[in-house]
């Protein structure tokens, strides 16, 4: 594969205070179809050092205040190679000692496949209090991605079930915030603090020109891209219940679907937007204390608004699954009227012929990384005749709070390793 690239920029500087870039990008992939290999992208940034104005009335305060704005256009071309191309499959078949070649159609050709785009306004603010004492930035940011590439679910009839598309446009607007501190500074001790914050909020705004949404890819004007759509998980019905759960063809201890549209059936209008995959806000802390020859850093960072489906509570356990680790659950039994899980019956997770999946909160804070280090004197490397020696000691992974029940709500696949907690002790030497 081939990826071209050819770029013209000007950057122009007044006083120091005004600042302007104007930016060309001409950019061609060889993976994309004949008729839209290329994409041109052009873009301005507009910077004002306020602080460096004679008017400014916080100089005392303000070491740095610059306001900056830019507005652009972004190709994306993550696509492998040959994906606008139409190919065959190979399907060979034995018979006796005779081998039979065979193939079929893997994917379609898609002469226009070609560059996803990306319509961007930043605006952002850049400070320093203080003598720099406390710097940080500020961006807020909306973007429009037009002419998607995803894969669009399609009938069996032509032999597959998915392509490759340029559809669509969805849009992405949110604030980060990050700042950098000296809290203390004295002889022989210090407090540095670096913290960010991003909230990000995004959405589809169209899917194939018509206002409709796409169903069978959970694909809904005006919500979140990647969603949880599914029956709704009820509890289980209870024994005081047993009349009612007869009328679903259903039993005490047996899994409860939720009938949405109150029609007294299960049928796909009671499906649901159950959260979404991808968390809405994130954060990261780090502080690092330092006295004398004494190093201590904590790291630690928050992942919230994130919904997944947990597939070890909803595995098969009552067949096949039984093959498998999971983790306890609190079976329904007549004597544990519990709410939580249903009964250990072959068909306790289904209702009206339908079943679930269970989806919890995967939101979660994690202290990260804590290192304790420790320089060793000047003197004493000079004995060893080294320039430098350090021993640390460092915990990975140490505390998790979260709500999700499964391994680690970092995982997409519960059955993956997770991440372990760890201890490191370790020696960096300079010679």
């Amino acid at each position: 594969s081939q990826l071209i690239s050819q770029m013209f920029r000007l950057n122009y500087t007044y006083l120091s205070r005004y600042l302007l870039t104007l930016t060309v990008r001409r950019d061609g992939y060889s993976g994309f179809g004949a008729d839209s290999k290329w994409g041109v992208f052009p873009s301005v940034a507009l910077g004002w050092n306020l602080a460096e104005e004679s008017f400014f009335p916080f100089k005392d305060l303000f070491s740095q205040m610059k306001l900056r704005a830019s507005y652009g256009l972004n190709g994306n071309q993550a696509v492998g190679s040959y994906r606008s191309m139409g190919r065959m499959e190979e399907e060979n078949y034995l018979s006796g000692s005779t081998t039979m070649p065979g193939y079929f159609p893997g994917t379609l050709g898609q002469q226009t496949l070609g560059w996803e785009s990306s319509r961007s306004f930043n605006f952002g603010i850049d400070f320093g209090i203080l003598n720099q004492r406390i710097i940080g930035d500020l961006n807020l940011y909306h973007t429009n991605t037009y002419d998607l590439l995803l894969n669009r679910t399609i009938s069996s009839i032509h032999g597959i079930t998915s392509i490759l598309q340029n559809i669509g446009e969805t849009q992405n607007q949110g604030i980060e915030f990050s700042v950098n501190s000296r809290n203390f500074v004295k002889q022989n001790f210090t407090w540095t603090t670096s913290a960010n914050i991003s909230y990000l909020k995004n959405k589809i705004l169209d899917l194939y020109g018509d206002g409709l949404d796409d169903v069978g890819n959970s694909w809904f004007i005006g919500k979140p891209i990647r969603i949880n759509y599914n029956y709704v998980f009820d509890g289980v019905w209870q024994l005081d219940e047993a009349e009612e759960a007869a009328k679903w063809g259903s039993q005490p201890g047996y899994i409860k679907i939720k009938d949405v549209d109150k029609d007294t059936k299960i049928t796909p209008a009671d499906r649901q937007i159950i959260g979404q995959q991808d968390p809405n806000f994130l954060w990261g802390l780090t502080n690092t204390f330092t006295y004398k020859n004494f190093n201590l850093s904590v790291f630690m960072h928050g992942v919230h608004g994130v919904t997944k489906q947990n597939v070890l509570m909803d595995d098969e356990i009552v067949t096949s699954g039984v093959r498998r680790n999971t983790i306890v659950k609190k079976w329904w039994t007549p004597e544990n009227f519990s709410n939580e899980w249903y009964m250990n019956d072959v068909d306790a997770n289904r209702m009206a012929g339908v079943t679930t999946s269970i989806y919890e909160n995967a939101s979660f804070v994690r202290v990260k990384d804590i290192t304790l280090s420790y320089d060793f004197s000047s003197a004493l490397i000079r004995k060893i005749g080294g320039k430098r020696l350090t021993a640390y000691l460092t915990g990975r992974n140490l505390f998790t709070l979260t709500e999700w029940r499964g391994l680690d709500p970092e995982l997409n696949d519960q059955r993956s390793i997770p991440l372990q907690r760890e201890f490191v002790f370790g020696l960096q030497i300079g010679l």
